[in-house]
């Protein structure tokens, strides 16, 4: 074994781990290694210095994190609050008009199995409003399902308008589901914050990491590496140890 796997196990004897060599062996090549004294010598009392040095004290982010967080304001929270309740009301409708077509198949424009569809379609529908009034966190999963429905049923409802072939109370139900889908967009963009829910972007005002300074314990001097110093004296025994002529 060389120098290095020595100080090795000297370093591992240090932050008590263990290093693997036998005692008397790493006892007898510092007794016979000036080079690997010297080192352990700093080295022991770069450990104690660093052990013994009182750390910066850090300072208290919570104000700052506190102060960062997004506040509802009054109005905010009201069209959050009127948002949900309007939702509800276009639930009920939108359940209104799925009743008759779900159940009996009977429906201004269809008949039948495509009545059926479209009443179950409609039904599902309105749970989802009423499950997003309830629960207002899954508005945003359920904003670009019907935002897609919503759309292509413009485009068609044009369509057929131009051509004449769309009823009345077939266009009111378009616009009540249109209504829903503004309605999921308000209450997305103004539900209050969930607790543990990161911020898209970083607060204004807080610091960096925290800068943490090791500084020197009182009455021990700082131990500068690489410079000469006295040689530390090995005892025999079970342990290596070293004397660095401080108190601990």
């Amino acid at each position: 074994m060389g120098c290095d796997q020595y100080r090795e196990a000297l370093s591992a004897e240090l932050d008590g781990e263990p290093h693997g060599v036998p005692e008397d062996a790493l006892s007898g090549h510092l007794s016979g290694c000036s080079g690997c004294r010297e080192w352990f010598g700093r080295a022991a009392r770069a450990t104690r210095v660093v052990r013994l040095a009182p750390a910066r004290p850090i300072p208290d982010l919570a104000p700052g994190v506190l102060a960062a967080l997004p506040v509802s304001s009054p109005g905010r929270r009201r069209l959050f609050a009127g948002a949900r309740a309007a939702l509800v009301v276009v639930a009920f409708l939108q359940a209104l008009l799925a009743w008759s077509g779900a159940l009996t198949g009977q429906d201004d424009m269809a008949t039948g199995h495509v009545a059926h569809e479209v009443g179950a379609w409609n039904l599902a529908l309105a749970v989802a409003f009423l499950m997003v009034a309830t629960r207002p966190r899954a508005a945003d999963a359920l904003i670009a399902p019907v935002g897609v429905f919503v759309a292509v049923l413009a485009v068609v409802a044009a369509s057929d308008a131009a051509a004449g072939d769309l009823a009345l109370g077939r266009l009111l139900g378009h616009l009540l589901v249109g209504t829903g889908l503004v309605l999921l967009v308000t209450i997305g963009r103004t539900a209050p914050p969930q607790p543990g829910t990161p911020d898209r972007s970083r607060p204004r005002g807080l610091p960096t990491t925290p800068e943490v300074e090791v500084g020197v314990a009182d009455g021990v001097e700082p131990v500068t590496l690489g410079t000469g110093s006295a040689a530390p004296s090995v005892r025999a025994g079970s342990t290596v140890s070293v004397e660095t002529g401080s108190a601990a």
